[in-house]
């Protein structure tokens, strides 16, 4: 199966449709669209069409499968599937800007509350992490990460930053550090990752606050430690701010905690609320969680549905 992985270019959008690929077996060709103005601004209704044109990366011979998110992938997969006279099958991974009608398979998260024939929602995002990467990335990174953990007990932080629903405030971060910092007095071991979105003030709050205390820290550079983090914690806690970072975490089987943020909006918090009726996310307030938990994943699930959608379409049944 030929299978091009189509999106605008943003990190959120390459991990739901690389980690579909990868989950159903192939390695995609990744192509970031190119829609210049006012090309970009008509996405994804046909008028775009003429913009697509001009993209040298969308020629024929057209792929089996289009795998699609983001808005200005959304008139590159519509201009395939109609160009290769539907021979090429199209998923969307979000919710569209248009009609799910308009492709073959549509992924929405549970809280855009998206429905229609061939739309698909779950409550986890699909993503690039299973249990078998996580215990590999652990394995070769615990000598260095738990090199100062002792017989501490090890848990992970995900820190995010200020977006468009959150604020994510100095005041707010500081009641997190002190939340760590208590725990660090627990006997507990800290492994801390930071995003791209996190504000280097962040970094320096932590460094000072931490100095004299064992813990690892990752600020964005060197190799990424990230999948070996939740392999090797014995609980998670994430910041609100990042519904992909709390779905992940969720992978590991280890007790996730939410440390929730001022501000929102209708998706973030339905998000949140639907995770908390689902057990599978608490609130941190500063102590660690230590119900049992399980691991999720939704990514096998939903590469599982598409596969379903293709073969039928192909069958003519549907």
């Amino acid at each position: 199966m030929r299978i091009w992985a189509i999106t605008g270019g943003r990190r959120g959008n390459d991990v739901l449709v690389l980690g579909i690929a990868r989950a159903l077996g192939y390695e995609p060709l990744l192509i970031h669209a190119q829609l210049n103005a006012p090309w970009r601004w008509l996405s994804p209704y046909r008028a775009a069409f003429v913009g697509v044109r001009g993209d040298p990366a969308i020629a024929p011979p057209f792929p089996d499968l289009v795998l699609a998110s983001g808005r200005q992938a959304a008139a590159h997969a519509r201009f395939i599937g109609a160009r290769s006279g539907g021979r090429s099958f199209t998923a969307f991974f979000q919710k569209p800007a248009i009609h799910p009608r308009h492709f073959d398979f549509v992924w929405a998260p549970q809280h855009d509350r998206l429905e229609g024939a061939n739309v698909m929602t779950t409550l986890l995002s699909p993503h690039l992490l299973s249990q078998e990467i996580l215990k590999s990335e652990a394995d070769k990174w615990r000598m260095r990460l738990l090199a100062d953990c002792g017989a501490r007990t090890p848990f992970a932080v995900l820190i995010g930053g200020p977006n468009a629903a959150y604020t994510f405030s100095m005041a707010e971060f500081e009641r997190l550090t002190a939340h760590i910092v208590a725990l660090t007095q627990q006997n507990a071991f800290p492994m801390i990752t930071l995003s791209r979105r996190s504000p280097p003030a962040f970094v320096a709050h932590l460094r000072a606050q931490l100095a004299q205390t064992p813990h690892f820290l990752w600020d964005n550079e060197g190799d990424n430690p990230y999948a070996a983090l939740l392999g090797l914690a014995e609980h998670i806690i994430v910041t609100a701010d990042s519904v992909n970072m709390v779905g992940e975490a969720c992978t590991s089987g280890a007790p996730v905690q939410v440390f929730e943020l001022a501000g929102g909006n209708r998706k973030f918090r339905t998000f949140h609320s639907d995770m908390q009726v689902a057990g599978l996310t608490r609130p941190f307030v500063g102590e660690l969680d230590t119900r049992l938990s399980t691991p999720a994943n939704a990514t096998p699930e939903i590469a599982a549905a598409l596969l379903h959608a293709w073969e039928a379409k192909r069958a003519g049944t549907s």
